[in-house]
């Protein structure tokens, strides 16, 4: 059953607070938005900013802004920013990067030995591979997850939820490289070595001479072959069981605030970048899932995606409306934000977020975007929303393709043709073919090839192979060098691995 946490329709505004935001400007914020039909705040919490020393944490000057929102009569969406950065310590030293967890924990760039360079706000990300690095993490979010909860109750935190990179989001880094840490390549190897016997096995489908797993690179991200994919796929269980884990440690301690999750967008060209393109399976835990649509994507469109995969899960999903500055460079305008904002919620979205306006002067000038959002679709007791046609024909999308082309215009073509350019809902119905791509000399493609034989096919096989062997013995016996030159293929062929062995 659905909490009133999810079925509760919410409009959010975001406040970043990578550095905690000054107490006055943050009182002036929250007091504007309160006014402008804003039912939620979607706060960030920056592990760096609470836990500077190992095993202290300060969250008392959340404590307060929390108090704050909720004295506004808005309730608290919790983000959890696990970043971290370099801090000065009190008698004026510096770490080497961090003072909880080392350098070498962090994410690597591609042919570098040092730790990615910080990012937004000085952070850097932690390897989702390091043992020690995730270990760091999910002690210090159930911890954080513990307080508010107990502090504050579901009545205030309505969600909370991890997120890993400078955009907030629970994902990859869609604008920085892939991690190659140490932490990383051992998870590819050890990946690379579950899904083939042998790396002779992996070299087959390859049409590599990789000695060992060991001997096998992590590819860039321009790779969309037989190794991209698996790389993707190494990727995608590394940070699913980061997701599940920080999940089961939030339901440990704090079982009374529901779980969520924030992607970018799931079907685009950086998706590949994010390893987002199977979100059903990174969101299986989550009670909340919400992606960040840019100002000129097709917003009944990715809305629909959303709720086609996530059918019958029982899930609440939302979408993110940009910031003013897309105004300000002509991507946009206020009446596209409110067409977003209209559009993600007639199919179906139940929360919206309102991100990077912050600044007093756009926020002041476009409020009546917000309020108009709240008044046609929080105010009225039965929202117009899009409902479902049963006998509608369903639009398929192919991840494997996606991965390969990043292109889904095509998809976006067809969808736009049968709902009438989003006029009506849109099934959509999306193969899985990327993360659960299985190839001919993996242990799973040899399984399927042994599985797919009929019983006649076997029994004709079986002839066929001791035909080969008794022609192969006469020709030894007769020493006939032609004849052996001509069955060389067929005994290549037919021969079992044990055979030839």
């Amino acid at each position: 059953m659905e909490s009133k946490a999810q079925t509760k329709r919410r409009l959010a505004f975001v406040i970043w607070n990578f550095e905690i935001t000054e107490w006055e400007a943050f009182t002036r914020l929250v007091d504007r938005v309160s006014r402008q039909g804003f039912t939620t705040v979607r706060l960030h919490l920056s592990w760096f900013n609470a836990e500077k020393i190992p095993g202290v944490y300060d969250f008392a000057p959340y404590d307060e802004q929390i108090a704050y929102i909720a004295g506004k009569g808005m309730d608290v969406i919790l983000t959890v920013d696990l970043q971290r950065k370099v801090h000065t310590l009190e008698d004026g030293t510096k770490t080497a990067l961090d003072a909880v967890i080392d350098t070498d924990e962090f994410q690597y760039a591609y042919g570098a030995d040092t730790h990615v360079p910080e990012t937004l706000y000085g952070t850097a990300m932690v390897s989702y591979a390091s043992p020690r690095g995730t270990e760091c993490m999910v002690r210090f979010y159930a911890a954080a997850v513990s307080h508010f909860a107990e502090r504050f109750g579901p009545g205030v935190i309505a969600f909370a939820y991890p997120t890993f990179t400078p955009y907030c989001e629970t994902e990859y880094w869609c604008a920085g490289a892939y991690d190659y840490s140490v932490h990383m390549k051992r998870a590819f190897c050890a990946y690379l070595s579950s899904v083939y016997e042998t790396a002779a096995d992996l070299n087959l489908d390859l049409g590599t001479d990789y000695p060992t797993f060991d001997a096998v690179p992590m590819p860039d991200d321009s790779e969309r072959g037989v190794l991209g994919v698996l790389f993707y796929q190494c990727r995608h269980r590394v940070l699913k069981a980061l997701i599940d884990r920080l999940s089961e440690a939030q339901k440990t301690a704090a079982p009374i605030i529901p779980f969520a999750v924030q992607f970018g967008c799931v079907w685009d060209g950086a998706s590949v970048r994010r390893c987002t393109y199977g979100f059903a399976d990174l969101s299986e835990k989550a009670d909340l899932v919400v992606v960040d649509d840019a100002p000129g994507f097709d917003h009944a469109f990715s809305m629909d995606y959303v709720a086609s995969v996530l059918d019958g899960s029982g899930k609440t999903f939302g979408n993110e409306i940009d910031g003013y500055y897309m105004i300000a460079d002509g991507v946009t305008t206020a009446e596209g934000y409110i067409e977003q904002g209209l559009t993600s919620y007639r199919h179906n979205a139940s929360v919206q977020y309102v991100a990077n306006w912050m600044v007093d002067e756009p926020l002041s000038n476009y409020g009546y975007i917000f309020s108009t959002i709240s008044q046609e679709y929080l105010e009225q007791q039965t929202p117009d929303t899009v409902t479902e046609n049963s006998d509608q024909e369903q639009v398929p999308i192919s991840l494997l393709k996606l991965f390969e082309t990043g292109d889904c215009r095509d998809y976006q073509e067809d969808y736009r043709h049968i709902t009438d350019d989003g006029e009506r809902f849109g099934r959509i119905a999306v193969c899985d073919d990327l993360t659960a791509k299985v190839y001919p000399n993996s242990i799973a493609g040899k399984d399927i090839k042994i599985e797919i034989l009929t019983p006649a096919d076997a029994e004709k096989q079986e002839e066929e192979k001791k035909s080969v062997k008794d022609a192969a013995m006469a020709v030894a016996a007769f020493g006939a060098a032609a004849a052996i030159l001509a069955l060389g293929v067929a005994v290549k062929v037919f021969f079992s691995d044990k055979d030839e062995k």
